[in-house]
C-alpha cells in the first residue's frame, strides 16, 4: 500500500510512499528488543559520539531539511529554520553536553542512622523499546526530543511519523542511519492509523505519543493492557492573560504572533486571549490591524509568514468550528473562510488557505471555546479582574500552556501560581517549546509526562535504587520480637523525630544500649 505526501500549499503529489505492512512492524519491534541487549550494554560516550555525528549531518544538510519541511508541513521557510531546524539543534546540544552528568548513577546516604553503614545508589537503567509516535504540525521538531533521549539512554527508538509527514520522517530516519546508528537501534514504520494501533500493540516497552486528545486516550488504554509507561503530549486550549498595564501595542504584536505563528497549528500556541476590559476595544483593533497585514502564501516565498493548513481534515475542523461560533452569535471581526492566494507569478494556489481570523463575542457553548482549534483563528475575551480570568482560563479540560502579560510582578506571580498548567510564562508566549532545557508538557486532558531537559531523558529510563551493606551486624527490627525489642523501637522513634529535645534526650539514653542485639531465633 502507497501513501502520497502532499504540498499542502498547491496540492502538488511530492512522492508516493510504500507504508510498513502490519505484520511487519511486529518482526521490527521483535528485532529492536534482540537488539537492545546489545545497545543497552554500549557505554554513555559511544552513544554520545553518534548524536554528535547525527547533530553534524543535521547541520549540513539542514537547508535540505529546511526546504523540505515547507514543502511538505507548508509553514514558511523562516519558521522551518527558526521553529525547527534551530530548536532541533540545539535539544542535541543540550543532550549532547548534559547527558553524562544525568545519567551518572548517584550515592545516596539514607536519613536513618541505623542504615548509614549501607552504600546506596540510583541508576538509570534503559526501558528497552520505545515507539515515538508524532504528528505532522512540527514533523521535526517534536519527534527529536523524545527520540535522542530514549537512544543517548540507551533504548532502541521505533518511530512513525504522521502519515501527512512522512518524507520528513524518512528524512531524520537516514540522519541516524548516515551517523552509524547499529541496525535496529533506531527504526521507522510508515502508514495510517492501522500501522499505529500495529506499533501500540507490539513488542515495545514504552510509548511517547504527541497529538490529538482523543488518541492519546485510545493508546493509554492499549499500554495499559500490558502496562507499559506512556508519555501523553496532547491537545491545549492555551490561554493569553492581558492586563490593562501593558504596552498596547507590543502585546497585541505577541498576541498576533503567539496565535497564528505556523498558520496556528502550535501546540502551545495562543487559543484564547483574555484582555482586561479598560484596553479591550483598543487591544482588540490593534489586533485586527497587524491580522489583515499579514502576508499568505507559499512558504517557499520568504516573505510569507501565513501558509496553508497541513491538510484538508483540519481545515474542516477549523471551518466547523467557525460555524458553530457564528450560529451562535461570534463576531468575526477580519478573516473567518478558506482562501485561494497568489504566488509570485500571479497564478493562485489550490492548497489548503485559511484566513487568519479575530473573533469576538464568544462563549463557552461554543465548540472553538471548548476544543482545540489547531488553526489561525483567535477568539477575543473580555474580563474584569484577577479572580475572573484565573475561573476563565483554568475552565477549560486542557492545561498545556498559558502566558500572562502584565507589568506589576506581584501580580504576574499571583496568577502564575494559580494557573493549572504545565507551563506558564509571563511576558512571553510560545518559545519556551524551542528551549531544550524547558520541561513541556501538560496537565488535565493535556496529557503527562515530559520532553526536553533533564526530565524529558528521565521519562526514558528506570530509575532503580540499588544498596550494598556487608558490614551491619544482626538487624535490630528482625524476627525475635519481644517487649525489650518494642521499647527500643518506641525509644528509636522518639529520638528521632520527638519535636521536644527533653524527649530526644531522653530516649537516646535508653536506645544505645540497645541498638545491637544478637539473634534470639533462627529464621
Amino acid at each position: 500500500m502507497k501513501l502520497k505526501s502532499v504540498n499542502p500549499a498547491t496540492l502538488e503529489v511530492l512522492a508516493e510512499i510504500d507504508t510498513t505492512p502490519v505484520e511487519e512492524v511486529f518482526e521490527i519491534s521483535k528485532k529492536a528488543q534482540e537488539v537492545f541487549r546489545k545497545w543497552s550494554a554500549t557505554t554513555i560516550d559511544e552513544r554520545l559520539k553518534l548524536l554528535k555525528d547525527a547533530r553534524d549531518i543535521l547541520y549540513r544538510e539542514k537547508d535540505e531539511i529546511a526546504k523540505l519541511i515547507t514543502l511538505e508541513n507548508g509553514k514558511p521557510i523562516l519558521e522551518s529554520y527558526s521553529m525547527e531546524i534551530f530548536p532541533t539543534l540545539d535539544l542535541f546540544e543540550f543532550h549532547i553536553k548534559n547527558a553524562r552528568k544525568i545519567l551518572k548513577p548517584r550515592k545516596v546516604r539514607s536519613q536513618i542512622p541505623l542504615f548509614w553503614l549501607k552504600r546506596n545508589y540510583i541508576h538509570f537503567e534503559p526501558l528497552g523499546v520505545v515507539a515515538v509516535i508524532s504528528p505532522w504540525n512540527y514533523p521535526l521538531l517534536l519527534p527529536i526530543a523524545p527520540i535522542i533521549s530514549a537512544l543517548v539512554a540507551g533504548n532502541c527508538v521505533i518511530f512513525k511519523p504522521s502519515e501527512y509527514t512522512s518524507l520528513i520522517g524518512l528524512k531524520i530516519y537516514e540522519i541516524f542511519k548516515e551517523a552509524g546508528f547499529p541496525d535496529g537501534v533506531f527504526n521507522i514504520v510508515v502508514g495510517f492509523g492501522d500501522v499505529g494501533e500495529a506499533l501500540v500493540n507490539s513488542h515495545i516497552d514504552k510509548i511517547s505519543f504527541t497529538g490529538s486528545t482523543k488518541t492519546g486516550r485510545i493508546i493509554m488504554q492499549n499500554a495499559g493492557k500490558k502496562p507499559i509507561p506512556v508519555t501523553l503530549e496532547l491537545g491545549g486550549k492555551d490561554p493569553m492573560i492581558v492586563f490593562d498595564d501593558v504596552d498596547i501595542d507590543l502585546v497585541s504584536s505577541s498576541a498576533v504572533w503567539g496565535a497564528f505563528a505556523n498558520a496556528g497549528q502550535t501546540c502551545v500556541s495562543v487559543e484564547i486571549c483574555y484582555v482586561q476590559e479598560k484596553i479591550f476595544d483598543d487591544f482588540v483593533e490593534k489586533v485586527v490591524e497587524k491580522t489583515k497585514n499579514l502576508k499568505i502564501g507559499n512558504g517557499l516565498d520568504p516573505d510569507v509568514e501565513i501558509g496553508p493548513i497541513n491538510n484538508e481534515r483540519q481545515l474542516m475542523i477549523i471551518e466547523k468550528q467557525i460555524e458553530d461560533a457564528i450560529s451562535k452569535g461570534a463576531k468575526i471581526l477580519t478573516g473567518g473562510k478558506r482562501i485561494y492566494p497568489k504566488d509570485k507569478n500571479g497564478n493562485e494556489l489550490k492548497g489548503y488557505f485559511f484566513e487568519p481570523t479575530v473573533i469576538t463575542d464568544v462563549d463557552n457553548s461554543m465548540l472553538l471555546m471548548r476544543e482545540e482549534t489547531f488553526g489561525p483563528v483567535l477568539p477575543i475575551v473580555k474580563f474584569k479582574d484577577e479572580d475572573e480570568v484565573i475561573e476563565m482560563a483554568n475552565s477549560s479540560e486542557y492545561g498545556l500552556s498559558a502566558s500572562v502579560w502584565t507589568k506589576d510582578k506581584k501580580r504576574a506571580k499571583r496568577i502564575v501560581e494559580k494557573i493549572k498548567s504545565g507551563s506558564v510564562l509571563v511576558n512571553e508566549c510560545v518559545v519556551h517549546y524551542g528551549d531544550a532545557k524547558a520541561p513541556c508538557g501538560g496537565v488535565k486532558s493535556s496529557g503527562f509526562g515530559r520532553v526536553h531537559s533533564e526530565f524529558g531523558i528521565y521519562d526514558m529510563v528506570n530509575v532503580k535504587f540499588e544498596s550494598f551493606d556487608f558490614v551491619s551486624p544482626y538487624r535490630l527490627w528482625w524476627f525475635g520480637y519481644d517487649e525489650k525489642l518494642l521499647v527500643t523501637i518506641k525509644d528509636a522513634i522518639s529520638f528521632l523525630y520527638s519535636p521536644s529535645l527533653f524527649q530526644r534526650l531522653k530516649s537516646s539514653l535508653f536506645l544505645v544500649p540497645n541498638l545491637f542485639r544478637k539473634e534470639k531465633s533462627k529464621i
